[in-house]
């Protein structure tokens, strides 16, 4: 009796197991981000591109970051005498790093701030913001077509300049010691102003008070000597006047792509056709030659004599 107890007892307990196993649902847990997307397939709002054409939109696109006309005046540009005047326009560096189906990655480089931005490609429409932790931070809405980048940009904040327009063109930087400046404007430093005052008798006994205004500026010799690739010594240096130091040492710094927040040097180097501003910091890029030139050239700079020069000459 007992051992017929101890049976039915077995087959109840391997029934009910084997009734367990049978009538449990089996589960998945699918992580999110995890899915496998059929190819060419996108979400609604992204814009899917063959990675050739990708390609060919990443990289520098370089140009002139102009004043909107039509929603800034004129009220802030800078006359310089009745010879030279600055517009207000800088050159820029829209650089796209990154595009995947749905997101752009790049940053900008303009009058000395290096900004990352991010946005949407979508319609062949690029809307991309900068951060907004810095005062000149603003939204860029571009579109590239036949070569050209163009579009608008808008400041968060309300700056001087709030609006402005730019058409730029694919451009590939390298550090080119070489490279010599190209004589297609002046340098004018109007930071640094010598006013000189005279008196002028006439024929009926009146006399006049005139005023003739000097600004400090260079010679012709920064179009020949390049500190880049020749050692200088302290005959080179000694006799040359301050606006000339100034340039040469300067353009050491233009050929590695340094981004200028000096308003008369940006206006300088931003005409040279060579240039693009590529980085705020270059410390670390120097050959040995730069480092030994620039260390001479600022201790003549310091205590040099101005060049001045009046640019409301006929």
């Amino acid at each position: 009796m007992k051992k017929l107890t101890y049976l039915i007892i077995s087959v109840v307990f391997a029934f009910s197991c084997n009734s367990n196993i049978k009538d449990t649902e089996t589960k998945i847990v699918l992580e999110k981000g995890t899915e496998v997307l059929e190819e060419n397939t996108k979400q609604e709002g992204q814009e899917v591109l063959p990675t050739e054409k990708k390609v060919a939109l990443l990289g520098f696109w370089v140009g002139y970051f102009k004043k909107d006309a039509q929603k800034d005046g004129t009220e802030k540009e800078v006359y310089v005498d009745q010879g030279f005047y600055w517009n207000r326009d800088n050159k820029i560096n829209i650089s796209i790093d990154t595009i995947t189906d749905s997101l752009v990655i790049g940053h900008s480089v303009v009058a000395g701030n290096d900004r990352p931005f991010k946005g949407t490609l979508q319609n062949g429409i690029f809307e991309v913001q900068e951060p907004g932790d810095d005062k000149y931070d603003g939204k860029f809405k571009f579109e590239i077509s036949e070569n050209k980048l163009i579009g608008t940009w808008t400041a968060y904040k309300n700056i001087d300049i709030k609006h402005r327009t730019y058409e730029l063109k694919k451009m590939n930087f390298s550090y080119q010691p070489n490279i010599l400046l190209e004589e297609v404007t002046e340098y004018v430093d109007w930071n640094a102003l010598n006013e000189e005052k005279t008196i002028e008798g006439y024929q009926d006994g009146e006399f006049g008070n005139w005023i003739r205004k000097e600004f400090a500026t260079a010679t012709e010799l920064i179009y020949s000597i390049n500190a880049s690739n020749t050692l200088l010594n302290k005959e080179d240096v000694e006799n040359l006047k301050k606006g000339d130091i100034t340039i040469i040492r300067n353009t050491i710094y233009a050929r590695h792509g340094y981004s200028f927040k000096n308003r008369p040097l940006r206006v300088f180097f931003d005409a040279q056709s060579w240039y693009i501003p590529v980085h705020t910091d270059i410390k670390a890029d120097f050959t040995e030659i730069e480092k030994t030139n620039i260390k001479l050239l600022l201790r003549y700079e310091k205590n040099a004599v101005e060049y001045y020069d009046h640019f409301g000459r006929g």
